[in-house]
């Protein structure tokens, strides 16, 4: 078995352990009757239709029941009763008291986290309070998981009710395979850093306790991982969050829908077709327009409304031809914001009904109630127009769902940019929720849009859903988890002991020829506050100059220095010297190698940015080498030197995206950029390729040397300086000890 297949093996899950605030099913009693009744949201859709056709993810090793653990209003005396009627699931109830549940639930998450999380900072409750009682909230949950996990399950946790979780679960089992996914939008830094510092560290520390931390659109992840690094201080690349002594992926999944079932529904049911002819008797001639929401202020209803009395204001010839169906679903009226905003909504549409309405027409119908899966199947795909406009969602499920229930007629999205579908359904007709005017003018454009062009909309944004449904987007996610589990398995932490050293020795004694690959700066010598100062001192010389003339021995400097500055230090020496990450190479005795096969005119592009970061931030310096430019804001205070090293890659991203040839790297407290297709591993393979080597020996301390440590052969011995996680095999101290364990290379001969 090879080594790939052992670690395929190692990360297979048992069961899918799914955790969220809430179960997806309560038995409610009114008087002698016993009613059995699904909870709302996106979520529990979701994760629901994945439960009936668990088949479909193909998961080896997986049971076919996901295990479900959250808060039940269900008395404990129905929990018998409740799991009855759940054959697909187990389920792990979890209660807490009224008063705990109200400061946690109804105080932190929904008075602090969901308000500040949609934009909305002057409806923050700020109470300190409430963030106890997330907290001890949070550990009851993990004091239920605690008697159900299993070593090969994998932990999904959902949502912002529960963000410190994935880190107490962390603590208790630290090989647990966690997922965490969001299902609000994550705000920008600015939005984030209205929280304070002591919840903000707390809640990011909470979030990186998983493996992979997920968001339903890009956006959402890079404004996470700037606020883990301005507030924790850790690097990220694109996927990855570097912690200390592990990764964390964090990464775009955009819930998806059963594309199939609301599909099929809308031309297949029976019941979805009687609702169907129920609904064309009620409309007649009339052209439908619709909007489902729970009620809440983050959903636009009444900037909607007030839009809509601007278009029949606007467009007066479509009075008597058109009618509104706002659908409101029940959701935390008793709370008195919401009661309130009830009444406001119920009030305007009083209000435009009485303006434009007359005994035969009414603009607006209002329902404020649950529909059935039939009643909303019917109202999707009979509805000439999806008016989906929150002023803020982090994706919005509806919208998908309309669109796959689009059969027998065409119907038109008009659709929030500010909701996280409009990253995917971009032949919608997307629009800003608070310009009223703009709105109006999108109505009567869909209203009067040719069948022709609404089927192709439609069919383009059908193929997209279809293609990425709820089962295409939990196997991303599982996958992905899967994959950051073996990524951390090649880049865990593991010093080097004394038995390690004693063995990497004896390897080194018994090979015949040995390459050994040391990266400069960090690693032979430490950092300085200019790089010119960071000089070799004459014991650093001695012990390369003696480990060089062992005859067995090839001693390659592989360091982003330029040329001059390697030749000053190094010229005469039997050691090949690699400048500039692999831009040019020279062996002992012979001249610098060109490896460049591009000219330098992207600088003209580049250079004067980097100019300006170096004048707005005293201290911060530029480094112009023939094949690079380097901006090194080392002497920077640390939180501002991340901020701006942040807002530089920001600026300069849509330029090496243009581009296509070049690449940034990111050093110690260094931002570089140079043309892509060369580094320290494509380097580094050259020199294997001229003799067969029986050691191969590598040290280096930052994200550069990272690809020369992926590069080497499985049985290199890669060492990383520090003690973070590292595509290297081992890990030494810090630079103190480089020159020590270079010394026990040369005893050894």
């Amino acid at each position: 078995m090879t080594g790939e297949e052992r670690m395929e093996n190692k990360f297979k899950f048992g069961r899918i352990v799914v955790v969220s605030y809430r179960l997806p099913f309560k038995i409610e009693h009114r008087g002698r009757s016993t009613k059995f009744k699904q909870s709302s949201g996106g979520l529990v859709s979701a994760i629901l239709s994945l439960s009936k056709g668990m088949e479909n993810l193909k998961l080896p090793g997986s049971t076919d029941k996901l295990f479900w653990a959250g808060i039940s209003d269900t008395r404990e005396a129905d929990f018998p009763l409740l799991k009855s009627h759940t054959p697909d699931f187990e389920l792990a109830p979890i209660q807490l008291a009224r008063g705990l549940n109200d400061q946690y639930y109804g105080g932190f998450c929904n008075s602090i986290i969901w308000p500040l999380f949609h934009y909305f900072p002057s409806l923050v409750n700020y109470d300190e309070s409430h963030f106890r009682a997330y907290k001890k909230a949070n550990t009851r949950f993990l004091e239920v998981l605690a008697e159900h996990i299993r070593p090969d399950d994998f932990i999904w946790i959902n949502d912002y009710q529960l963000f410190l979780l994935p880190a107490m679960i962390r603590e208790l089992y630290p090989n647990a395979n966690i997922g965490f996914f969001l299902h609000i939008p994550f705000p920008n830094y600015e939005i984030f850093r209205l929280l304070p510092h002591s919840w903000e560290e707390t809640v990011l520390k909470g979030m990186l306790g998983a493996d992979l931390v997920g968001f339903h659109t890009l956006d959402y992840a890079l404004y996470f991982k700037k606020a883990v690094s301005n507030v924790l201080g850790y690097e990220s690349t694109s996927d990855h969050v570097l912690l200390e002594d592990r990764l964390v992926g964090v990464g775009a999944f955009p819930i998806g829908i059963d594309f199939i079932q609301f599909n099929r529904a809308s031309c297949e049911s029976k019941e979805v077709e009687k609702k169907h002819r129920t609904l064309k008797s009620q409309v007649g001639e009339n052209k439908l327009i619709f909007s489902i929401d729970r009620l809440d202020y983050t959903k636009g209803m009444l900037q909607r409304l007030h839009a809509y009395e601007y278009f029949l204001g606007k467009y007066p010839q479509w009075h008597n031809k058109v009618i509104y169906n706002m659908v409101v679903i029940p959701s935390r009226d008793s709370i008195k914001r919401y009661r309130e905003m009830k009444k406001e909504i119920e009030a305007t549409v009083g209000r435009i009904n009485g303006k434009f309405g007359s005994l035969a027409w009414l603009p607006i119908v209002y329902q404020y109630k649950s529909l059935s899966f039939s009643e909303l199947v019917a109202l999707y795909s009979s509805s000439d127009i999806g008016l989906i406009t929150p002023l803020r969602d982090g994706m919005n499920l509806v919208s998908k769902e309309y669109i796959a229930s689009q059969t027998s007629k065409q119907g038109v999205l008009i659709l929030s940019e500010m909701a996280g579908a409009a990253s995917e359904l971009s032949e919608a007709f997307l629009i800003n929720p608070v310009d009223k005017k703009e709105v109006a003018d999108t109505i009567h454009k869909a209203l009067v849009l040719p069948d022709r062009e609404k089927s192709i909309l439609t069919k383009r944004m059908q193929k997209r859903i279809k293609d990425y449904d709820v089962y295409t987007w939990a196997l991303d996610f599982i996958d992905s988890l899967i994959q950051m589990k073996k990524e951390q398995e090649k880049r865990k932490v593991t010093p080097i002991t004394r038995p390690i050293k004693q063995e990497i020795l004896s390897r080194y004694t018994d090979a015949g020829k040995r390459v050994i690959f040391l990266d400069y700066d960090g690693t032979l010598v430490p950092f300085s506050k200019v790089p010119e100062l960071a000089i070799p001192n004459n014991h650093l010389l001695n012990i390369l100059s003696r480990l060089s003339r062992i005859p067995q021995n090839n001693v390659v400097i592989i360091s982003g220095r330029d040329r001059d500055f390697l030749d000053e230090w190094f010229h005469g020496s039997r050691m090949t010297l690699i400048a500039e990450h692999g831009a040019f190479i020279r062996y002992p005795d012979g001249d610098w190698a060109n490896e460049l096969t591009e000219g330098q005119a992207w600088k003209e592009k580049i250079t004067p940015i980097l100019q300006k970061y170096m004048d707005q931030n005293r201290g911060s310096f530029l480094e112009n080498k023939a094949a690079s430019i380097a901006w090194h804001y080392r002497n920077l205070p640390g939180e501002i030197g991340k901020s701006k090293a942040n807002d530089l890659l920001n600026e300069i991203q849509p330029i090496i995206a243009e581009d296509g040839c070049l690449q940034v790297l990111g050093g110690n407290k260094v931002i570089e950029i140079k043309q892509s297709g060369y580094d320290k591993g494509v380097s580094a393979l050259k020199i294997l390729k001229t003799m067969p080597y029986d050691f191969v020996f590598a040290m280096g301390d930052d994200r550069t040397d990272e690809e020369l440590f992926k590069a080497l052969p499985q049985d290199a011995v890669t060492v990383k300086v520090g003690m973070t996680s590292s595509y290297a095999r081992y890990n030494i101290r810090g630079q103190g000890a480089v020159r020590h364990f270079l010394i026990e290379l040369i005893k050894n001969g």
